[in-house]
């Protein structure tokens, strides 16, 4: 492999982005680190529009570009990013998608902490919204060497990184071009298995994810068949891998949480229950080949449950807990309507169902994981909602608000009838608070 001539080549995969890709470029433009030190690749995928005019006119002239056109658009993200790594000449490459945009140091700081370390991967921070909801592996502002289990690598494997170059070319890793969903999930994965150090910047926000109505390169629907076949190839590149047996174990058991989760979000979206079958089969008998590296102290306390029949093969018991179903009114269409409000909160991490019973809206704050139960009496006809700190049982101890009752650490905030506007609102009121004045309310 030659010497790299530039410290990092940012790939950025373009298809009809002639207006959208305009932030895009100009925070590519703002960046502060040495513009002899970096490149940027566009791939072109066949644009029927003026994008390829829109990036000459808007480049800064000073950065090192390049513009690879493809004359037949791939139909999804893969191909062009893989032109982007064959052609780059850094130590690094970061992926850079067009309707997206980076903060001015991601650059100068993402070098820095790459070189300091010798690292493979560099994750950094996202933005969180609807494209982005991950927040597990951003809590330390910088960590230099991460653990795939104490720092959650594996609930980010969006490709929105530094990867080595030099690792791509020796493990022969590339974009899965027959994929069209996850085929993000499985390139960072795969990297993550061969990555030797692995390193996070959190320290701010330094990816940008844009929200907008048109389509994305990488978002395509696709067969469940095929959308779970990343986790075969996964699992089977670990078994074949020659990585000791303590990361095989964590990434084992961190791969076995995201098949759980995600097999249980198909159950609950009433998807194909033969098709659901045959995938849980046959992935539950892929971890039972290497079933000694199955470690339950590794696997999230909700998640138990839901694993253990898993790796049983009992799918009808892990069908039923996974259902919305399992939820009776009045709280069934409050929590649907609930999810959709709540999920488009920046720091809501997830809107859940506890036990068939209890509407769960958990929120990140900092370090900390403020929590709303929502319970409904059915005798008495009366809901109840409840606000805690899980993480703090002390976090509301000085706080002015003045609940209805307290049970323990929990602040009881609400006690009355199902008017899903009024509970909403309620939740809405004390989160606006707490999240711009912190506990001390």
């Amino acid at each position: 492999m030659q010497e790299p001539q530039y410290d990092v080549s940012i790939i950025v995969p373009v298809h009809n982005r002639e207006k959208l890709i305009i932030p895009c470029i100009k925070s590519i433009n703002a960046q502060t680190y040495d513009k002899a030190k970096w490149e940027v690749i566009f791939v072109d995928d066949g644009s029927t529009d003026k994008s390829v005019e829109a990036i000459e006119s808007l480049i800064d002239k000073k950065i090192n570009y390049r513009i690879i056109k493809r004359e037949i658009p791939s139909g999804n993200a893969s191909a062009p990013r893989n032109e982007g790594i064959k052609a780059s000449r850094a130590k690094y490459v970061f992926f850079l998608d067009s309707d997206d945009y980076i903060h001015p140091e991601l650059l100068k700081n993402g070098c820095e902490i790459a070189f300091r370390n010798d690292s493979d991967i560099v994750y950094f921070k996202q933005q969180r919204n609807a494209r982005c909801t991950t927040t597990r592996p951003y809590k330390i502002p910088i960590v230099d060497n991460a653990d795939i289990l104490k720092h959650h690598t594996m609930r980010s494997l969006r490709v929105f990184k530094f990867f080595s170059l030099r690792m791509l070319k020796l493990h022969n890793l590339l974009f899965n071009v027959n994929i069209d969903v996850h085929e993000d999930m499985l390139f960072g994965a795969l990297a993550l298995i061969y990555a030797s150090n692995v390193s996070i910047l959190a320290d701010k926000d330094y990816y940008i994810p844009v929200l907008h109505d048109n389509e994305h390169l990488s978002k395509r629907k696709q067969a469940l068949e095929k959308i779970f076949s990343c986790y075969i190839i996964m699992l089977l590149e670990l078994y074949l891998s020659d990585r000791q047996l303590e990361f095989k174990t964590k990434f084992f058991n961190a791969l076995l949480i995201r098949v759980v989760e995600h097999i249980r979000d198909f159950c609950a979206k009433n998807s194909n229950y033969t098709t659901l079958n045959h995938i849980f089969i046959n992935l539950s008998n892929l971890f039972g080949i290497k079933k000694e590296l199955f470690d339950l102290s590794q696997i999230y306390e909700n998640e138990k449950t839901l694993t253990l029949c898993f790796l049983s093969g009992d799918f009808e018991s892990f069908y039923k807990m996974s259902r919305v179903s399992g939820l009776k009114e009045p709280l069934k269409s409050l929590f649907l309507d609930m999810k959709k409000e709540f999920e488009k909160y920046k720091n809501c991490q997830k809107v859940w169902v506890y036990n068939d019973k209890i509407i769960v809206v958990d929120f990140v704050l900092e370090d900390n994981r403020i929590a709303f139960d929502l319970e409904y009496d059915k005798n008495k006809k009366e809901l109840k909602i409840w606000m805690f700190c899980r993480n703090n049982k002390s976090f509301f101890e000085s706080s002015k608000f003045k609940p209805l009752e307290i049970d323990q650490h929990k602040l009881c905030i609400f006690r009355g009838d199902t008017d899903k506007t009024e509970i909403i609102k309620n939740i809405a009121k004390h989160w606006e608070i707490i999240f711009t004045k912190g506990y001390n309310v």
